[in-house]
């Protein structure tokens, strides 16, 4: 967990969070069918996520989407914003087939700017810990 002069909600707090949102976005948290494989990756996907909520960094709005704040790595004009992820339409799925198959992260870039209306060009700016972040809650769409 990040330092404590950081958090600003308990972790079950945070789970709680997370849970209402993936229950009012479709998304199956429930591991039991899940292999060992699968139940780890699961895990630390939510582990990143939850720990951004803890954090203050993510919060679920009004309309029970993902809004995070830009941390302060990110570049003069990125730092602090705030950048919405909504469930994702067809749309999103559908951007992901302009790039070949070897294009993993293109792909995923292309679903996560279908989700939060920004360019794909945008994303190639985010500091890594916030990419890794948005990584996470678009894998939880995809995949749960």
């Amino acid at each position: 967990m990040a330092d404590e002069k950081n958090v600003v909600m308990s972790d079950d707090l945070a789970v709680t969070e997370f849970n209402r949102w993936a229950e009012e976005n479709g998304i199956d948290v429930d591991t039991t069918s899940m292999n060992d494989e699968e139940k780890s990756t699961f895990d630390s996907q939510k582990r990143t996520i939850v720990k951004s909520i803890a954090k203050g960094q993510t919060v679920v709005n009004d309309n029970d989407d993902l809004e995070i704040t830009l941390g302060a790595k990110n570049p003069e004009g990125y730092a602090g914003t705030k950048l919405v992820f909504k469930a994702p339409s067809a749309q999103a799925y559908l951007g992901m087939d302009n790039f070949k198959a070897n294009q993993n992260v293109h792909k995923m870039v292309a679903y996560m700017s279908a989700m939060t209306g920004k360019d794909i060009a945008y994303f190639s700016k985010i500091a890594n810990a916030d990419f890794k972040l948005f990584m996470a809650v678009a894998t939880f769409f995809i995949t749960n």
